[in-house]
């Protein structure tokens, strides 16, 4: 469609139409109880959504969950600037390899298996 044709078939849009259009389009404001499920269906799936929906999961244990999970994905995003860290680190050193085995110790000793 050239563009002429393209504004042709807007110009046919009537003005109540348009108006129909803004009102769809505008902001919808969501408010905190909202933003809570969203989080919570993002983190925990559709099925988990419903379950605080039908008032299978409480509000009270739906928000200790999303706190948990808030505090996991931090852990995770200081776990995954710790490793920026020792790789930026070691690679600026006369020996990058003694380096990073060096910062790593502890993360490796914590990986390790019980055999025991």
């Amino acid at each position: 469609m050239t563009p002429e044709e393209r504004q042709a078939e807007l110009d046919k849009i009537s003005i109540d139409d348009l108006k129909k259009i803004k009102k769809a389009t505008s902001k919808v404001k969501v408010d905190i109880e909202d933003f809570l499920l969203a989080e919570f269906a993002m983190k925990f799936g559709w099925n988990a959504y419903q379950d605080v929906k039908l008032d299978r999961i409480k509000a009270r244990e739906m928000m200790k969950l999303l706190s948990a999970s808030r505090k996991l994905d931090s852990v995770g995003l200081y776990r995954q600037s710790e490793a920026s860290f020792i790789g930026g680190v070691s690679s600026q050193t006369k020996y990058p390899a003694k380096t990073f085995k060096k910062l790593t110790k502890n993360i490796r000793k914590y990986a390790e298996v019980d055999n025991g």
